[in-house]
């Protein structure tokens, strides 16, 4: 009998495939190792959102302390400065409400408490007059800090007390000519300062000496604590977008592997369990499913003509059918023994296919949905030119839609999508080529193509966020000829130098917001092409950020030499642009900048490949 698909198959002589019940079902693990593997992000995300709100907590601790801070320094400034000199023209004897600093100081924050009180102010020294401006053990590590170090004019840090953790910000207090009047030598020091603290401690200091600090203390109960509704926001997001993640991983797992999966395995159970039934599996995938499917449908073939072949050698050798059933029970054992092993062969490779290149399941898709999406958009002009008086539903959603710029776009953010898919593997390439010489195939390419997709793939780079303005591009395109060059290594160098530019406009712009508030700066950077002769080209990549430093210059093709913080930078994208341009194509690089004028990078490149190099 012979069935041209599965669901032929009369249920009398079909035999369902029985699931071992110990087994877990493929479709399974996948989704418990997914739900696994999201439970990890979301820990590390809740992790790394603590991790931010404790450092953006103990900024706002700082800034406090030190508006508290320069409050105090500027009263005990305005003492020295202005009450003390204005108290002297009136009064020869010594005030110390007016006249000392320290004093004056202890009483306006004992002011200042009564409103605020969880400040601490103190201007603790090693040898005070007054013994409560005696320094602590930190205190004392503070004031012995700022007098080794004479050039550093703030310190932080945190302080125990008892349970509690208490934040301090800290600065040195010179002394100045106009103290020396009371911590000078104690027989020229006020009668009054004599009398109220005695005549050992506080005296015989000197101009310049770092004999005391100002210190702010806070306290940093509950600032440090994250609030539950954050943490409970967050958890909630996590939890809901994982669970749309499994659901649509979940079906698009079931649809386009475990159905399939399921439909083959029963198609070679009924193979095996009815060697007389012709099975044939309706899949047209073109992937390693549907390649299995193809192959089982052949070795069905084979078997059924094999047994078409033992009828007709029956028919025509009715004396010889023992011997030629015989033979051709044989020959069915063998075909069959053969045709699994083949089956199993082509399946032990498309698994070694799908775990050796992960990014083809990603790159096949981007193509069908480019496809489909094509042909939905055929199909809605279609409907558009057929009903060109639509229902006003209808038109107030493709209003809503902007339907002309999806249109437009879409198919610009598929081939976006394509050609960073191509782009990863093309990095991955360029770090193997790095340490080891392939020689790449030349093409002949369009240049500015290349330039244009490597803008398209940095624009969300290039665009105006809320701590940088947008990038302008300056194109200056002259008409090139068509280059013989490998297109994703030259693309790959034109995405090293362009980053490397934003990087460096961005970091600038940082400097520059902190020391120009008026004044406005526009990032730029100009691309020009241009043909030097008939064998060579040239492309120069120039920014208006801060320049290269004369001493470093020299170094920035060097392997892994970076100016980015760690974690930030690898070195290798010059040095491997160094290599691309120099030893691949046979061509030039080099960098001209000054500081504060710009970095400038120059390109040259033969037109054709195997070019007198003399010519450059």
């Amino acid at each position: 009998m012979r069935y041209k698909k599965l669901e032929d198959i009369p249920t009398q002589v079909f035999t369902p495939l029985v699931k071992p019940k110990t087994q877990i079902p493929l479709k399974l693990k996948f989704t418990i190792a997914l739900i696994i593997s999201l439970i990890i992000v979301m820990s590390i995300g809740v992790f790394s959102l603590y991790r931010i709100q404790e450092t953006t907590f103990e900024e706002k601790v700082i800034n406090r302390s030190e508006l508290v801070l320069s409050f105090g320094e500027a009263s005990r400034k305005y003492i020295i400065n202005e009450l003390s000199p204005a108290v002297e023209k009136h009064t020869d004897r010594m005030i110390f409400e007016a006249q000392s600093n320290a004093f004056a100081t202890r009483k306006i924050f004992e002011i200042f408490n009564q409103e605020i009180p969880e400040y601490i102010y103190r201007q603790p020294a090693l040898n005070p007059m007054n013994y409560a401006n005696k320094a602590d053990q930190l205190e004392t590590k503070v004031i012995e800090f700022f007098q080794k170090n004479p050039n550093i004019n703030k310190t932080t840090g945190y302080k125990k007390r008892g349970q509690e953790k208490i934040f301090y910000v800290a600065r040195p207090i010179k002394m100045e000519t106009s103290c020396l009047q009371c911590h000078g030598k104690p027989e020229n020091a006020p009668p009054e300062i004599i009398e109220k603290y005695g005549s050992v401690n506080g005296f015989n200091w000197n101009v310049g000496d770092i004999i005391s600090t100002l210190m702010i203390y806070v306290p940093t109960k509950g600032l440090l604590t994250l609030h539950p509704s954050i943490i409970h926001f967050y958890i909630y997001i996590f939890i809901v977008l994982n669970i749309v993640l499994i659901s649509v991983l979940y079906i698009l797992f079931d649809k386009l592997v475990g159905k399939r999966i399921y439909k083959i395995s029963q198609a070679m159970n009924q193979a095996a369990l009815h060697p007389g039934v012709t099975v044939r599996i309706q899949d047209k995938g073109k992937d390693e499913l549907g390649m299995m499917a193809k192959v089982f449908n052949k070795m069905a073939d084979s078997l059924d003509d094999a047994y078409n072949n033992l009828e007709d050698k029956v028919a025509q050798r009715t004396a010889e059918i023992e011997q030629t059933l015989q033979e051709l029970k044989i020959t069915q054992s063998q075909l069959i023994q053969a045709e699994k092993m083949s089956s199993l062969g082509q399946l032990v490779a498309g698994i070694a296919h799908e775990i050796n290149n992960p990014l083809s399941f990603i790159s096949g898709n981007i193509n069908y949905a480019e496809i489909y999406a094509q042909d939905l958009l055929k199909l809605i002009s279609l409907y558009q030119q057929t009903y060109p008086e639509a229902n006003p539903k209808i038109d107030q959603c493709i209003e809503d839609i902007s339907l002309e710029f999806l249109t437009e776009d879409l198919t610009k953010l598929l081939n976006s999508m394509k050609i960073g898919s191509a782009r990863i593997n093309q990095i991955v390439l360029n770090l193997r080529n790095f340490s080891r010489l392939d020689q790449p195939t030349m093409k002949l390419v369009d240049l500015h193509a290349g330039i244009e997709s490597t803008l398209i793939i940095l624009q969300h780079r290039l665009k105006a966020n809320s701590k940088y303005p947008e990038i302008c591009i300056i194109k200056q395109y002259s008409n090139l000829p068509t280059l013989e060059c490998n297109y994703g290594q030259v693309n790959q160098v034109f995405m090293n130098i362009i980053s490397n530019a934003i990087d460096a406009l961005n970091d600038y712009l940082e400097n520059y917001q902190q020391s120009h508030h008026l004044e406005p700066f526009l990032p730029q950077i100009k691309i020009e092409t241009k043909l030097i002769n008939d064998e060579f080209i040239q492309i120069i990549i120039a920014d208006n950020g801060p320049g290269i430093p004369e001493k470093i210059k020299n170094q920035i093709f060097n392997p892994f030499f970076t100016t980015k913080p760690i974690g930030k930078g690898t070195g290798l994208g010059l040095s491997i642009s160094y290599k691309i341009i120099v030893e691949r194509h046979q061509g030039l690089i080099w960098c001209e900048s000054e500081p504060q004028q710009g970095t400038k990078f120059c390109i040259q490149l033969p037109i054709k490949q195997n070019v007198d190099p003399e010519k450059l």
